[in-house]
């Protein structure tokens, strides 16, 4: 997975709590467009394609960590 800027982590909280593209900009007060390229980044960094497949890969690598914690 790769480094996520402060900014795209925000993003991607948001994105986890099922919050669309408008209500995220709206939360972190920028455009629907930042939002957008924010989110392709993301996506490219996580090596996914879509919003599902973005979550499913945090909540995979969430749960990696947590195993090997124990």
């Amino acid at each position: 997975m790769g480094e996520l800027s402060p900014r795209e982590e925000a993003v991607l909280v948001w994105l986890l709590e099922g919050l669309s593209n408008k209500e995220i900009g709206l939360m972190l007060g920028i455009s629907t467009r930042t939002v957008q390229k924010h989110l392709t980044s993301i996506y490219g960094k996580l090596s996914v394609s879509t919003r599902g497949e973005a979550v499913v890969a945090v909540l995979r690598w969430n749960r990696q960590r947590s195993s090997a914690a124990m």
